[in-house]
């Protein structure tokens, strides 16, 4: 008898000591014999740019010495390494699990941890929960410029819009007094309406347009040709400068300059195609130009700028031609640099798949696989 219960007792105690091995060895971590630290700024760095493009790959660069504990308010306390937070944030924005296996330890058994551990990070990336960490605006900044990233040309990488618009910077020139007198004195200057020297095509008449709009004078719609398409609408261009000008001066005499309704090429088709010529003119740009005063009744006074042209580059031509130098995003305040190259980076997430997202997404991963701690 004593036999067999030294025997159970044997077989007890091999299966309680491999249950601790095994308890040893999916509770341990890397940093478990290093001494604990908080994260450098670079680890932090490496942090949220791993978190915002879905890659583990930073996170290999953070060491497993870095050991943070939360507050018992937060997430019901507890304690985690800073690169298992690492790869559990990029689990979760890669909305798949494989990171989650980088974690450490594979489970927690701190009884007051909500369980900071390779399981649960799979358990709350199949929930999709979702979590993460900023960057000082000030830090963004520098690091984009220790990247070799200039704001200005940031776009060139083909997944974020101009910090800079150049429809922006032409809307403006309405108020800007210089290019408008710019615009006038090389409009007076030439021999004839539509003749201006140094300019080509209908150029002419876009610094006719920016001159009547800045300085809300019809007499330069003059200056367009009669007869002139504008693309965007269904009139001629100097129609529309006249239309424009008198809703922003709120002049309805304006509009007796204008094509008279029955004339307007949209009408014609209408009375064409049947309609009758009285109701045809009350959808011309003539008959809307002359609803000023209810307009100003129903309080719905629109303010225009000047027309932008269809091709950018003779925007750019127009705004060169005028004098006006493009204003830099380099030169904007710290908060908006950092929005700008924070929307940069969130359009790299690792949602976008397409060609030129994964070329520029590999691109700036090389680029912090590559720098340097400061200091």
């Amino acid at each position: 008898m004593a036999r067999r219960f030294g025997e159970l007792f044997k077989w007890l105690f091999g299966v309680a000591a491999v249950a601790t091995v095994l308890g040893v060895a999916l509770s341990f971590s890397p940093g478990s014999l290093r001494f604990h630290r908080p994260p450098t700024a670079y680890e932090t760095l490496l942090h949220y740019f791993a978190q915002e493009i879905g890659e583990p790959a930073l996170c290999d660069r953070i060491s497993w010495a870095v050991y943070q504990r939360y507050s018992i308010f937060f997430a019901a306390g507890g304690a985690s390494y800073f690169r298992s937070d690492c790869y559990e944030r990029v689990a979760e924005a890669r909305h798949e699990v494989s990171a989650c296996w980088k974690v450490r330890p594979l489970i927690d058994f701190e009884p007051i941890s909500p369980g900071y551990s390779a399981l649960a990070c799979r358990r709350r990336t199949l929930q999709r929960y979702s979590s993460g960490i900023g960057l000082d605006a000030a830090v963004l900044i520098r690091t984009f410029e220790r990247l070799g990233y200039d704001i200005d040309h940031l776009y060139l990488e083909g997944v974020i819009e101009p910090a800079i618009k150049i429809e922006d910077v032409y809307r403006g020139l309405g108020q800007n007094s210089a290019a408008i007198g710019r615009a006038q004195r090389q409009l007076t200057a030439a021999l004839s309406p539509g003749l201006v020297g140094g300019l080509i095509g209908d150029d002419a008449s876009y610094l006719a347009d920016v001159a009547a709009i800045g300085a809300a004078d019809p007499k330069w719609c003059a200056y367009i040709p009669a007869g002139q398409a504008l693309s965007q609408e269904q009139a001629t261009f100097r129609d529309w400068c006249y239309f424009t000008v008198a809703k922003n001066t709120q002049d309805a005499l304006i509009c007796e300059r204008m094509t008279p309704a029955a004339a307007e090429p949209k009408v014609i088709a209408a009375v064409s195609h049947g309609v009758r010529p009285e109701i045809a003119e009350q959808l011309s740009l003539h008959a809307q130009c002359r609803a000023i005063e209810r307009d100003i009744a129903f309080g719905t006074h629109l303010r225009y700028g000047p027309e932008l042209p269809a091709d950018s580059r003779q925007t750019q031509r127009l705004i060169a031609a005028l004098g006006v130098a493009m204003p830099l995003a380099s030169n904007w305040p710290a908060s908006e640099m950092a929005a700008y190259y924070q929307r940069f980076v969130f359009s790299l997430g690792p949602s976008y798949h397409d060609e030129v997202h994964n070329t520029a997404r590999a691109r700036l991963l090389r680029k912090l696989l590559a720098l340097p701690p400061e200091g």
